[in-house]
């Protein structure tokens, strides 16, 4: 994996992809959303793996216990994520079949305070950018579990994952 992405705490960073984003839309115009949410997904995905794999090792990975109830598994293991590593964590909740992950008040966010130093920058950078990464993470639910079907939604700055219980 490089080491770019939201994993990386470095305002150079994040002000770097950004610029990158930015040169990537005055090129290509909005069809390089497209690719950047792809490269988003995927890394977010990749960083799924690697947070599945590190909970069952240490064993804090119930298979069963989530089966029994995967909308708080979907909840615990996306918070889980943000927890570890630190930084702006949004806020998670569960509500019947769906679990919202609330970004719309973030404070400390490195995407902000990119933003303010990058070059010209889409004002929905944050949806393209945080959004579609906590997507990968979450589908990998999706691949051990195909009894679930995650469905993920934005609105405005409040996305969140729904899925049918099975």
């Amino acid at each position: 994996m490089n080491d770019k992405g939201i994993n990386n705490l470095s305002i150079q960073t994040r002000v770097e992809e950004l610029n990158d984003f930015a040169l990537l839309h005055r090129k290509f115009g909005n069809l390089a959303f497209r690719a950047i949410q792809k490269n988003n997904f995927y890394s977010g995905f990749a960083v799924g793996m690697e947070r599945i794999t590190k909970l069952i090792k240490e064993g804090n990975f119930d298979i069963e216990a989530f089966q029994q109830n995967p909308v708080e598994g979907v909840r615990e293991f996306i918070h889980g994520y943000f927890a570890d590593r630190g930084g702006n964590i949004p806020d998670f909740w569960a509500e019947e079949n769906t679990v919202f992950l609330e970004t719309k008040f973030c404070k400390n966010c490195l995407t902000i305070e990119a933003e303010k130093l990058a070059k010209q920058c889409h004002e929905d950078v944050c949806a393209i950018y945080c959004r579609t990464f906590a997507k990968g993470i979450v589908s990998v639910l999706e691949d051990f579990f195909p009894e679930i079907v995650i469905y993920f939604f934005s609105r405005s700055q409040f996305p969140f994952l729904s899925f049918p219980i099975p």
